[in-house]
């Protein structure tokens, strides 16, 4: 795990914000639970956590954040997750597991998030965040063919891991887990703080990457629960295709297909007319027509 100073992602939580990472973490956590936060910094999330009534215990790689989150919450590990598996050292059962921005820190986030869902209670819950590597702005940026990290945000340059909604998926489903909520923190285009250069991509380009619902996503906050105790409960991270009737997607996109061929028709069409010898020489009467129609209108 990247030994990277704590202090620069201290922060003020407002749990009533809109659009938030941290009041979206602390709405899927709740009250009243016994909570193991994983990378909890100097405790700018834990503070809220403790004032909703839960019990936690912190986590964290940095000596000095660590030092001022124990006094929120008495039991704070320093621990490098890279190095240290969590369950040797803590052995409690936690009722939800908070990891805020933490699995893309990690060298081997399967290896660690496997190690942490065995301290989960058997009828616990996980509350994960990531950044979502495929919004539009690092979409636009690589297409440009260039990676610029950033001190923070998407690009953050102690970021070792990346995740798309598909990869965080396949990352909890391979520790036996389903996606059973989730919040979405939304940026528009060109909202974050990777750079990119406007003026050097179209309008088609950016509309068919904004086709995608994803496009705008920021971060993902998401509640997990073993997939033993979720029955038929939908997995809230698997794609439209996934959740819909096979058939009903095809007939879909043989709609769409007949829809495009539709429309080249009668594009083709209107181009035919327009080009015509009789478009070109009745164009005059038909726009004094036009002028004549305007001018009654007008008086009416």
């Amino acid at each position: 795990m990247v030994a990277n100073p704590s202090h620069q992602y201290r922060t003020t939580v407002d749990p009533s914000a809109s659009n938030n990472p941290h009041s979206y973490a602390l709405e899927l956590v709740g009250g009243g639970h016994r909570v193991l936060e994983v990378g909890c910094s100097t405790g700018h999330v834990t503070t809220h956590l403790v004032a909703a009534g839960n019990t936690v215990v912190g986590v964290e790689i940095d000596e000095s954040a660590a030092v001022e989150a124990r006094q929120v919450t008495a039991v704070v590990h320093v621990v490098d997750l890279d190095m240290t598996e969590l369950s040797s050292i803590e052995h409690g059962e936690f009722d939800v597991i908070l990891l805020g921005d933490v699995l893309e820190h990690v060298r081997n986030p399967p290896a660690v998030l496997a190690d942490i869902v065995t301290l989960l209670a058997p009828a616990g819950r996980l509350v994960v965040s990531v950044p979502n590597a495929a919004h539009v702005d690092v979409r636009l940026m690589l297409l440009e063919g260039r990676v610029e990290y950033q001190d923070d945000g998407l690009l953050d340059r102690t970021h070792l891991r990346w995740f798309t909604k598909a990869s965080f998926r396949e990352l909890l489903d391979g520790c036996g887990f389903v996606a059973t909520d989730m919040r979405r923190v939304i940026f528009p285009l060109g909202g974050s703080n990777v750079p990119f250069d406007r003026s050097a991509h179209s309008d088609a380009t950016i509309n068919f990457i904004l086709a995608d619902p994803d496009a705008l996503s920021y971060q993902y906050v998401v509640e997990c629960r073993p997939r033993s105790a979720t029955g038929d409960a939908p997995d809230v991270l698997a794609p439209l295709e996934w959740l819909w009737p096979a058939h009903a997607c095809e007939a879909t996109a043989d709609e769409l297909a007949e829809l495009r061929v539709s429309t080249a028709r009668l594009q083709a069409e209107v181009d035919s007319w327009e080009n015509s010898t009789v478009a070109k020489l009745t164009k005059p009467l038909r726009a004094a027509s036009g002028k004549l129609r305007r001018a009654v209108a007008a008086r009416r």
